[in-house]
């Protein structure tokens, strides 16, 4: 059993899962594109539909990928308080600009706001709300920023639990876990109500929001990133390559599609393969295997993918209302609207991340402390996180040799 370390002694950076990240945005930009009605009825919108119907897939990756970079980029020591100012400077400063600008869009369209939709958005509890307008309400993408701060609070004691786990037991919770999130669709299909269902699923809003949003239920993706996480940390990593893992979450999203629109459509089939597929791709940069998604374009994206998936919605909604709320296009027009109005959030999200996330990283993800160098933040593992680097050594677990990584030679 190894711990795969840098020269330095720091755990190398994982360039994969930055780059990933921008793939599983890319995911949830184009399934909201093809639901918000620019396409005109017909066979062909019903294809193009369920075609880009995994955006699901790429929320559940963040949930996934969130535990497992915060357990990877844990330190030795560090307080919660200090944890949660990192966690909160990251986050709100580029949801409360993303929330301000819905707001004014969302009155200069002439929208119905009111206290009951606009305060739960604006403090992030809107994900713990049942009711689909306050869910949405404002910028509706914040809703599973409202997960994610869940776990974030939560995270200094779900660390703490995982980490009384012994490492030869790692693997045996992490199926545990993954078979408990496979088995939350029977539960939601018998013990709640099966009518009203919601239009075009063959679930209600209960157990919608009991599968997809609420955080309580949410948390075992997160921890099911934290299992992983220790397990390829301990050297007991015993899953597929980068290429078996991906061929593996194609199948489960193969999968997911042709349980949709019933309940047993949104995780069941996708947790397990998305959280191998995130050990493997981690895997991969610390042995510097092959990866499609280290490169300098793919990092770039990356670090710009939480104001993306915070712009996406904005851009392609209320450019929709400003061609007019009633008109339609063909699948090409659609396609090719789509690719214009991606440069364009690519765009905007730049100059949010450049003129707001970053700097508000800079100047208050930690204390001030007189002497002391500039703290390399590492990145979490949702759209509210930011690329993750090397961090500090930490006290190898017990009985584990230490050795250099072979990407970093």
């Amino acid at each position: 059993m190894t711990e795969l370390l840098d020269r330095s002694g720091a755990f190398p950076c994982l360039p994969s899962l930055t780059g990933l990240r921008f793939a599983a945005a890319l995911l949830v930009y184009f399934t909201h594109l093809s639901v918000e009605g620019y396409l005109a009825p017909g066979p062909a919108a019903a294809v193009f539909r369920y075609a880009f119907g995994l955006g699901w897939l790429g929320v559940e990756f963040f949930f996934i990928l969130s535990g497992f970079v915060l357990t990877w980029s844990a330190r030795p020591g560090d307080s919660r308080t200090h944890f949660w100012r990192r966690r909160l400077v990251k986050v709100f400063p580029t949801h409360l600009t993303t929330w301000l600008a819905a707001l004014l869009l969302a009155l200069a369209a002439g929208e119905l706001l009111t206290t009951a939709r606009l305060l739960p958005s604006f403090f992030l509890l809107n994900a713990w709300f049942p009711d689909l307008d306050v869910m949405r309400a404002v910028n509706l993408p914040s809703w599973s920023l409202s997960v994610e701060l869940a776990f974030y609070l939560a995270f200094p004691w779900l660390r703490a639990l995982t980490g009384r786990i012994r490492p030869e037991r790692l693997w045996a919770w992490a199926w545990g876990v993954a078979v408990t999130i496979a088995l939350l669709p029977f539960l939601a299909d018998h013990a709640f109500p099966s009518d009203p269902r919601l239009p075009g699923l063959e679930m209600t809003l209960t157990q919608n929001w009991f599968l997809m949003a609420l955080p309580a239920v949410r948390a075992l993706d997160f921890v099911l990133g934290i299992l992983l996480a220790r397990i390829v940390l301990s050297g007991r990593w015993a899953g597929p390559g980068l290429p078996g893992a991906a061929a593996l979450v194609a199948a489960g999203a193969a999968a997911q599609l042709a349980l949709v629109p019933t309940v047993y459509g949104l995780s069941a089939a996708l947790a397990l393969p998305l959280a191998l597929f995130v050990a493997a791709a981690a895997r991969a940069d610390m042995t510097g295997a092959p990866s499609p998604f280290r490169g300098p374009a793919a990092v770039w994206l990356g670090e710009t993918s939480f104001a993306f998936y915070m712009t996406h919605h904005l851009v392609l909604h209320y450019v929709r209302l400003a061609l007019g709320e009633t008109r339609v296009w063909s699948v090409p027009e659609v396609a090719a609207l789509g690719v214009l109005l991606l440069a364009v959030t690519i765009g905007v999200s730049w100059l949010v991340h450049r003129l707001v996330e970053a700097p508000a990283m800079r100047r208050w993800s930690r204390p001030a402390a007189r002497g002391e160098r500039p703290e390399r933040v590492p990145a979490g593992a949702s759209p509210a996180d930011a690329r993750l680097t090397s961090r500090p050594p930490r006290r190898a677990e017990q009985g584990l040799a230490v050795r250099r990584s072979p990407a970093r030679r």
